[in-house]
């Protein structure tokens, strides 16, 4: 039996909300994907549809609410700063 390759972006049930003080805001609700290597993947939809969060936590600029979003197999929660830094390099 052949193990799985690990996956370059994966979310499991990620949520981000925004308080404000109208209200909060929930940008992504429970999301889950997983993306592989070699994999094209087009994020669309209207505006205010949560691409641009999605895109600021793979890109290690914000963190999930909740949620787990891991990066070549490693949450982003547990990386430091620099880190996330070299993750974007």
């Amino acid at each position: 039996m052949q193990d799985q390759p690990v996956p370059v972006i994966e979310l499991t049930g990620v949520t981000r909300i925004y308080p404000l003080p109208s209200g909060d805001v929930i940008a992504l609700d429970s999301l889950s994907a997983r993306i592989d290597r070699g994999e094209f993947v087009a994020i669309m939809g209207p505006s205010g549809s949560g691409k641009s969060t999605l895109l600021n936590q793979i890109g290690g600029l914000d963190v999930p609410t909740s949620g787990t979003l891991k990066i070549t197999g490693r949450n982003i929660r547990k990386m430091s700063d620099t880190e996330l830094t070299n993750l974007r390099l």
